[in-house]
């Protein structure tokens, strides 16, 4: 099934791309479509979104414009069609 993955700022610019379709198998996780955008942009990409074995905490993931913290987090189960949008934290002062 296809997803659309969403980039901004400076992941944008890594990826050379603001959208990149990505085919995952059904019943896929957030965890695993970001598994696969890494597999798709490599090394520099893989130390932008990851720190460890966790997804950064500097990053925001946008399920369908819905906070993945408020559904299942990185288990959030994707169907075909969602669009998956990960952005920088931001903080003002």
């Amino acid at each position: 099934m296809r997803i659309t993955f969403k980039s901004f700022g400076q992941l944008r610019r890594i990826l050379g791309n603001q959208s990149l379709e990505v085919d995952v198998p059904e019943g896929s996780t957030v965890r695993r479509a970001i598994e696969k955008v890494i597999a798709l942009g490599g090394p520099d990409l893989e130390r932008y979104i990851m720190d460890g074995n966790r997804i950064s905490g500097n990053l925001i993931l946008l399920l369908n414009k819905r906070d993945i913290d408020t559904l299942a987090g990185e288990d959030t189960v994707v169907k075909g069609g969602d669009e998956l949008a990960v952005l920088p934290h931001v903080q003002g002062g």
